[in-house]
């Protein structure tokens, strides 16, 4: 028996075990530390920013009137592809960005405008029997003929105007009246009216045309008070616009928003406990 070659032999296996698991070892260890470093940097470049950015809509403090801007919600809602997230985790931040979007959506700057364009178009008609300031008759080369109502000019400019810093000082200082109408002075009755609202409609019923005011008809109705303070105080634009279709539903969404950001931050941080607990602790 060649006791040399059988020891020779036995050398070569144990040395070959030893590189074999050695290598195992090294790669395993480079496989840890790969999934560590992955996870912390999940951790540092996803989820903590996103609690950061919805942190600010998970709490009631915040004006419906805002536009809520999310970029990393954005960004992980529509390009999904790029972060590999759990599927809970996803579908929840695919929701609360389609319940944004559709909040973001309802500008109350446009639906207050809408309101205040509709009250004056209504009180115009109420003070001068119609908003229709004329017929005009027109023809063209076929000798086709045709008339068409001529909408009084004040009308017609309301809807033009810019009124969007009188809309917004509006909105902001809802239920703080800032002037009075004096509307009985034999019983000395006043009313409180918004200052913006008279401005707004001052400012469409006295619009100038080349260089002159425009002439409003006579009123069909006694009138005790200047038009636009009439307009100011007979209509009541936040009981419209706080029950307007728009405005409930915004309302709605924000609190659909806070909920549903609040379910998030907590998923998200049970997260970032458990890659702190596996990656980090150990590391310190």
């Amino acid at each position: 028996m060649d006791w040399n070659k059988i020891w020779n032999d036995v050398i070569s296996k144990i040395v070959w075990l030893l590189v074999g698991g050695a290598g195992g070892w090294i790669v395993g260890l480079f496989k840890g530390k790969k999934e560590s470093s992955t996870a912390i940097e999940r951790k540092d470049k996803i989820y903590q920013p996103l609690i950061d950015e919805i942190k600010r809509y998970s709490k009631f403090d915040w004006s419906v009137r805002e536009n809520i801007k999310v970029h990393v919600l954005r960004e992980i809602a529509t390009e999904s592809y790029k972060f590999g997230l759990p599927d809970e985790v996803q579908n929840k931040c695919d929701d609360l960005y389609s319940m944004v979007s559709e909040y973001n959506s309802i500008d109350p700057i446009k639906v207050a405008d809408s309101i205040i364009v509709d009250i004056f178009t209504k009180g115009y008609e109420e003070i001068y029997g119609s908003i229709i300031d004329g017929i005009s008759y027109h023809s063209d080369r076929d000798g086709n003929e045709w008339e068409e109502e001529e909408i009084a000019e004040p009308v017609q400019m309301i809807e033009h105007i810019n009124n969007t810093k009188d809309i917004e000082s509006l909105l902001l200082n809802e239920g703080m009246y800032s002037d009075e109408v004096l509307i009985d002075e034999e019983n000395a009755l006043s009313v409180l009216i918004y200052l913006q609202l008279k401005r707004i409609y001052s400012s469409a019923l006295y619009v100038v045309i080349n260089g002159e005011r425009y002439k409003l008809p006579e009123p069909v109705i006694e009138l005790k008070v200047s038009p636009e303070e009439y307009m100011a105080y007979r209509y009541d634009f936040f009981d419209i616009y706080n029950n307007s279709k728009k405005i409930k539903r915004k309302y709605e969404l924000r609190e659909e928003i806070i909920y549903c950001s609040q379910a998030l931050i907590e998923e998200l941080k049970e997260i970032i406990g458990k890659i702190v607990r596996v990656y980090e602790v150990e590391e310190i």
